[in-house]
């Protein structure tokens, strides 16, 4: 179901690309994300509102996030800087994202909301967009961990999953199609 749901975000992402990012679009990719699925009718995960219990990111090397009493206040100042920003940068949604990871402010779906709202933004902003791949999470979540103390490890593995991106269209891009009118039909 989650992945279904997946292809119905990224079609709300597209519809709302020139969209300002607030507070609702956020609650309504979380929504999107979670509808259907065995968290939307378990109250633990109060789908499609903020946390109501504490979470953490990770299992190992736990990296802390707000408290569900004051992710609301977190999120509207979260959102207010950003958004007073006159330039975004990769730089600037890469610290948007760390700030959005330690909040935390869904029962679940947070990384992946998040990894959504840098892709949107990075479209909005034309800058070239990317996926932390599977392979490369532990180098993300070190990075999320790390990054008060060096900015690096979280910054390069985005620019690394951006090449990669980068590669990936380009070999979209440049393929050549043998297709004749008998392969059509």
């Amino acid at each position: 179901m989650e992945t279904v749901n997946h292809f119905k975000l990224f079609d709300f992402i597209l519809d709302h690309i020139d969209d300002e990012l607030n507070k609702d679009m956020i609650i309504e990719m979380n929504k999107i994300l979670k509808k259907g699925t065995s968290d939307e009718s378990n109250p633990r995960y109060n789908v499609g509102e903020f946390k109501i219990h504490p979470n953490v990111i990770g299992l190992v090397n736990v990296i802390k996030t707000s408290k569900p009493g004051e992710v609301e206040k977190d999120i509207d100042m979260l959102i207010s800087n950003y958004t007073k920003q006159s330039e975004i940068t990769l730089e600037y949604i890469v610290e948007f994202h760390l700030r959005f990871e330690r909040i935390h402010p869904f029962g679940d779906g947070n990384g992946r909301i998040g990894r959504a709202i840098i892709f949107k933004e990075c479209l909005k902003n034309n800058i070239v967009p990317f996926f932390i791949l599977d392979r490369d999470k532990p180098y993300y979540l070190r990075g999320l961990k790390e990054y008060d103390r060096d900015k690096t490890y979280l910054l390069e593995t985005c620019l690394n999953e951006q090449d990669i991106y980068i590669d990936l269209c380009k070999q979209l891009l440049n393929l050549e199609f043998d297709i004749t009118v008998d392969d059509i039909g």
